[in-house]
């Protein structure tokens, strides 16, 4: 799972990046929270510097716009997790 959160004004938003869906929207309804689902781009890279870069540059060849990004990378691990919400999911098949 990955999180983030941020503030407009005097609202918040909070966003999850969850692997069981059914699960998370249970929850949400139950404790009646206000929520949207969006599909996201899920990319593992090797933890080289570059790596990060060479991705976004295939994405803007394909005029994809990322919305927002969530990344960890721990420290001495090979890969890289990223996750992308982008503006045409269709077309991210060809870029992994």
């Amino acid at each position: 799972m990955a999180t983030s959160c941020t503030t407009s004004g005097v609202q918040g938003f909070v966003r999850a990046v969850v692997d069981d869906v059914p699960r998370a929207r249970k929850v949400l309804d139950r404790e009646h929270i206000s929520y949207t689902e969006h599909d996201v781009l899920y990319v593992e890279l090797q933890n080289l510097s570059g790596a990060l870069a060479g991705l976004s540059e295939k994405l803007a060849a394909q005029n994809i716009n990322v919305t927002s990004a969530y990344g960890a990378a721990p420290k001495g691990s090979r890969k890289a997790i990223v996750i992308f919400r982008v503006s045409d999911l269709d077309k991210d098949a060809s870029i992994r």
